[in-house]
């Protein structure tokens, strides 16, 4: 059993190990010399590993006590705290309070990482074997952009794990270095020079009577310029005609912060002819109840002579490129396109949506659009 004297004589060592006390109680000693009380026992057919605190602020005989508690209630968890899967579940919780579209990276981890290292604990992968099945998971099949992303997560969720004390140091924070550089630039979605839209829209629109629905949402990413699943799921709710405001709650947007998108006169007509069939501006026509997919207007541009050259989310791209070049202030021209601006900590304390300048500025913008309409 340990006592005070015998827990001030642990010396740290070049790995991380274990001094037991009463059965089922450790103990952990890491390298920098912190010590954390583990639980390590099977209670009904299952084994446990809980860290409990660390020692001295968790006594010995508080910790004892927790022990003894979850022998007497025979608590039980599949979740083991250490292992690269437990620590990916706790870190994946909190990552869902932070962005819209966790259930993607929820996809990559689950298809990629986790059959091979879930029940392992993080402390004891090491980077070649992380790299390895990067490489013949991914690399290997050319999905370079998979690759960065992937890296990216693993080493989120290493951050993640040592500052709750899972592991003592960072390891895998070069992981993407080891593979070609292209593999860390960004692949740009395709889209086109504000010059060219003319010839673009003239293409769509010749399609518009087979489709007006997908048109409708067209032209609704233009006078917006939300993200497509953004304006997809726009609510008959979020309109206020009033105001002359599209309010996009925060549950709706990619940063999970709410957005106010000013209503044009031009957008307004596209507004007005949508038919009120369910919640959504955007109803699917083929689900009851739901709303146009984005993979629709995909094929919509891909099938109407646009392939590798402008899908929706390039619209944002077009949008944000003429601001640049007809004068609009930068941080209006970001704030139309609902990109953060400046540090976190300017974000907190400049709150200011600016959106009677961004108003004048999708009018001027929406204009542009109506004209190559026209042309």
């Amino acid at each position: 059993m340990l006592t005070p004297l015998k827990i001030k004589a642990l010396k740290p060592k070049d790995k991380v190990y274990m001094a037991p006390d009463i059965p089922g109680l450790y103990l952990r000693v890491w390298p920098t010399g912190k010590k954390v009380w583990i639980i390590s026992k099977s209670l009904g057919g299952k084994r446990i590993v809980k860290q409990l605190g660390q020692w001295p602020a968790l006594q010995i005989s508080e910790a004892r006590e927790l022990l003894q508690g979850y022998v007497e209630q025979g608590k039980t968890s599949d979740d083991d705290d250490f292992t690269f899967g437990g620590i990916y579940k706790s870190w994946l919780e909190l990552k869902k309070t932070q962005i819209k579209n966790w259930d993607d990276v929820d996809k990559r981890v689950t298809k990629y990482l986790l059959p091979d290292f879930g029940s392992k604990p993080l402390a004891g992968i090491t980077p070649p074997e992380f790299i390895k099945v990067l490489q013949d998971k991914i690399a290997s099949r050319g999905k370079f952009e998979t690759v960065k992303r992937v890296c990216g997560y693993i080493k989120e969720i290493e951050v993640f794990a040592v500052n709750s004390g899972r592991v003592s140091s960072l390891r895998f924070q070069g992981i993407d270095k080891v593979f070609p550089k292209s593999l860390s630039r960004m692949k740009h979605r395709p889209s086109i020079e504000p010059s060219q839209l003319p010839d673009a829209l003239q293409k769509l629109r010749a399609a518009a009577i087979a489709a007006p629905g997908t048109w409708d949402a067209v032209l609704i990413g233009f006078f917006t310029l939300l993200r497509p699943v953004e304006y997809c799921m726009m609510e008959w709710g979020w309109i206020d005609t009033v105001t002359k405001v599209v309010t996009v709650p925060a549950e709706a947007m990619k940063m999970k912060r709410p957005h106010l998108v000013p209503i044009t006169p031009q957008l307004m007509t596209v507004l007005e002819r949508r038919p009120k069939v369910n919640q959504y501006v955007l109803a699917s026509p083929g689900v009851k109840g739901g709303h146009l997919t984005t993979a629709s207007a995909e094929l919509f541009f891909r099938r109407h002579g646009l392939r590798d050259i402008l899908v929706p989310h390039g619209i944002r791209a077009i949008g944000r490129t003429w601001m640049a070049e007809n004068g609009i202030d930068d941080k209006v021209a970001e704030l139309c396109i609902a990109h953060s601006v400046g540090t976190q900590t300017v974000q907190a304390y400049d709150r200011a949506d600016l959106l009677e300048q961004r108003r004048e500025a999708m009018q001027r913008w929406c204009s542009f659009v109506e004209g190559c309409l026209k042309n």
